[in-house]
């Protein structure tokens, strides 16, 4: 398995913390996590991770796909994941659009086959 630089991006510090812990566990590095979206593009842009997850919605700022789009035009390599509670089908169509793959929370086991995978 390919050690990923890893940046999560989640409004819920707690569960920042358990992401990064689990995703350390499989051997991957987070480089940075952020509260925000705007931080989570700035981190993109400063650590140029390999994959950036982020959850959709990270308020008062943009969203997750927003975030997402605009580290897609910076930085094409970035493999993105979102992974969300968010179950709409508009959310799930953008992130297709974008090449953003998409994850609902909860599931852990497939976060990690995604991130392994980008």
């Amino acid at each position: 398995m390919l050690t990923r630089r890893i940046v999560v991006a989640d409004n819920d510090p707690e569960f920042t913390d358990l992401l990064t812990v689990d995703l350390q566990a499989e051997g991957h590095r987070v480089v940075a996590s952020a509260a925000g979206g705007e931080d989570a593009y700035r981190l993109c842009v400063q650590h140029q991770p390999d994959v950036l997850v982020i959850d959709y919605r990270m308020p008062p700022g943009p969203t997750g796909l927003e975030i997402a789009a605009r580290v897609r035009d910076e930085l094409p390599d970035v493999g993105i994941v979102l992974y969300t509670n968010y179950r709409a089908a508009d959310i799930r169509d953008e992130a297709d659009r974008l090449g953003v793959r998409y994850q609902l929370k909860g599931n852990i086991r497939a976060l990690r086959r995604l991130v392994a995978e980008l």
